[in-house]
């Protein structure tokens, strides 16, 4: 009988994963990959979907895959031996890769008519109609907590936001609050540094240090922990990310779950990619990328099918939007190895135009890997 492996997820590591399970074991092991609903969906599209851009249905694309059974199911737990499905039934596995990503935790954010918690393309639908519409007065945009995935986009967001307001001749301040005491400290190289001067460039006021007081926020006022109080007419919040649910079972607490070299938890046959998994590289979607193809090796390595020659160096690159069909670049590297052993080379480029092209480019790509002819 063939080896099973089921993967949870079609995100970058998810599908890397699949790909790589499929490319490597020659049909020797059945690849089940698990969506909620069979599709997958673009987290970069968000700002794209809160601007009225796009609707949220285009950032969504069905899952297809040769080689790879791809089922519709909400998972509720996950194990080293298989997955419980949230309908009943058992999948028996022998290895799981998770790629869960953080969950979005919107109930923690006050519901109030002027106030909206996203940060997917389907949560930030509901956004978008108070964000176009809004003629005057202060928009706040509030990052709730830390961790969250894709560290700089809430600074793009606000950046774009700034120059969609001005293009619109329309007097409204954009100021974003953050628990950070600076944006991407731990990358250097004056990134942190860039962020806040493009903020201040595009008109957008960054309180650094602040964490939002929710009991004590009311329709017009936002509050946070230290005491600051900030009058808003509109505010977009992202939400608290927490654990998936799917993996609260493991011991160690946190939003994180620890992992070893191979993305190998506490729990033996259990692999946590992407976004969910502790890690020292930056929540990006390379990052993940590389995670997916080390826990797929690690996999077939343990069943004897494939040896594993070690992790995976991923090639991230995040891009920021200024606004005005600007855009810039952040490439990291690591060609000494994963730290901490290996330390990354960083270069930024831009902001300008012509790399605005280059992020269009992404999505292509991104659909490209999800969806091929299975006949």
């Amino acid at each position: 009988m063939r080896r099973r492996i089921v993967i949870i997820g079609a995100g970058p590591g998810g599908i890397a994963a699949a790909r790589r399970l499929r490319d490597r074991a020659a049909g020797q092991v059945e690849i089940v990959l698990i969506e909620r609903d069979g599709t997958a969906e673009f987290l970069a599209g968000t700002i794209a979907t809160a601007l009225g851009e796009a609707p949220a249905h285009h950032w969504r694309t069905p899952v297809q895959l040769r080689g790879v059974n791809v089922q519709s199911g909400e998972v509720q737990r996950a194990t080293g031996q298989g997955v419980v499905l949230s309908d009943g039934p058992t999948l028996e596995a022998d290895a799981v890769i998770a790629a869960p990503g953080l969950y979005l935790d919107l109930t923690a954010v006050p519901q109030k008519p002027n106030m909206f918690a996203f940060w997917s393309p389907s949560t930030a639908e509901a956004a978008r109609e108070a964000v176009v519409h809004l003629r005057s007065g202060r928009l706040v945009v509030v990052i709730s907590s830390l961790p969250y995935r894709c560290p700089p986009a809430p600074y793009s967001l606000a950046m774009q936001l700034a120059a969609f307001y001005r293009q619109q001749q329309r007097n409204v301040q954009i100021t974003l609050t953050t628990p950070e005491e600076a944006p991407l400290v731990t990358l250097g190289h004056g990134i942190p540094e860039f962020l806040l001067q493009s903020c201040r460039e595009a008109g957008v006021e960054v309180r650094l240090g602040h964490r939002p007081d929710w009991p004590a926020s009311t329709e017009r006022e936002l509050a946070f922990t230290d005491g600051l109080r900030l009058a808003y007419d509109l505010a977009v919040v992202i939400p608290p990310h927490t654990r998936a649910s799917i993996l609260a079972a493991l011991p160690e607490p946190g939003v994180l779950v620890p992992v070893d070299e191979r993305m190998e938890t506490t729990e033996r046959g259990l692999f946590v990619v992407g976004d969910a998994a502790q890690t020292l590289l930056p929540r990006a979607a390379e990052a993940a990328t590389a995670q997916g193809l080390t826990a797929a090796d690690a996999v077939l390595d343990r069943l004897g099918v494939a040896r594993y020659t070690g992790p995976h160096l991923p090639t991230p690159e995040c891009y920021i939007g200024h606004g005005d069909g600007r855009y810039s670049r952040i490439t990291i590297r690591f060609p000494n190895g994963l730290p901490p052993i290996g330390q990354p080379e960083i270069r930024r480029e831009g902001p300008t135009p012509e790399l605005a092209a280059s992020f269009a480019r992404v999505f292509d790509k991104w659909r490209a890997l999800r969806v091929e002819n299975v006949r």
